[in-house]
């Protein structure tokens, strides 16, 4: 099993966080718990040898190959499948921002949901799921497909300041800001906000905060795994243990606790990013 990663075109780098390619002879680890959890980045996805499957709550998505695919934000943990064959998957992974400013669409429809470039962009998406399907080398593959988001981000004159400078307090302050104070800080009601992020992001504020302080924890364990870890990161983020346990169960499926007792070195390979 390996993931490289790809720093995305400077155009594209507001939109796009990195771009990875996962490769493996026999397909997703079926040894591995192979759980990804909520990141607060919507991805696209291209399996370019065998399809791939993931379990969300308690629908099963399925990713053909050869397809392109846009996932929306996760806010629930993942659980990936593949059959045990040559397997290889190109993954695009979003800022919220670049949500917004490459796709015209209700983001709520898509949370923790897909849909096929072919569905969102006929005829364009099916012509441009060919030519990245004809292509052999993965590298060509990630060339036209960051061509593609470059395009769409040129089509879309649209501009989205109050979106961005929103979303730049929430990442800058890593979550750990209130919703009430975050819409006071940039003039307008908590409820339009609201509306703003659901529309275009596809998840509250609040909800992507809590999805930015997770991550603040659950990075640093998978980077540095160690008991001590949790115990020493979560009083910068939660108010009490309890707090920290029920958002970490949310996120992950399990306790703390049990969480370091599991094998997730799929997950692991994921969070090593650049």
């Amino acid at each position: 099993m390996k993931v490289s990663f790809i720093q995305p075109a400077k155009q594209l780098s507001p939109y796009v966080a990195l771009i990875w390619a996962f490769e493996s002879r026999s397909g997703v680890p079926l040894a591995d718990s192979r759980l990804i959890v909520p990141d607060g980045r919507a991805k696209i996805i291209v399996p370019y040898r065998n399809s791939l499957c993931a379990a969300v709550t308690t629908e099963l998505l399925n990713a053909q190959e050869h397809h392109i695919f846009l996932v929306g934000i996760q806010t629930t943990p993942t659980t990936i499948a593949s059959t045990a064959t040559d397997t290889g998957t190109i993954g695009v992974e979003l800022t919220p921002k670049g949500l917004y400013h490459m796709f015209k669409l209700s983001m709520q429809e898509i949370t923790n949901r897909m849909i096929s470039f072919e569905e969102l962009f006929v005829p364009w998406g099916a012509r441009l799921q060919t030519r990245i399907g004809d292509e052999d080398d993965p590298q060509e593959k990630i060339t036209l497909l960051q061509r593609a988001l470059t395009h769409l981000l040129e089509q879309n004159e649209k501009e989205y300041a109050l979106l961005d400078h929103t979303l730049d307090l929430l990442a800058q302050t890593h979550g750990m800001i209130r919703v009430q104070e975050l819409a006071s800080h940039v003039g307008y009601t908590k409820r339009y906000v609201d509306r703003l992020f659901q529309e275009h992001i596809g998840v509250s504020p609040k909800s992507l905060a809590s999805i930015l302080r997770f991550q603040e924890v659950y990075q640093e364990w998978m980077q540095h795994p160690s008991p001590t870890i949790f115990r020493n990161q979560w009083p910068a983020y939660y108010y009490d243990q309890s707090h920290f346990i029920k958002e970490f169960k949310r996120f992950t499926g399990f306790t703390p606790q049990h969480y370091t007792t599991i094998v997730n070195e799929f997950g692991r390979a994921f969070s090593a990013k650049p």
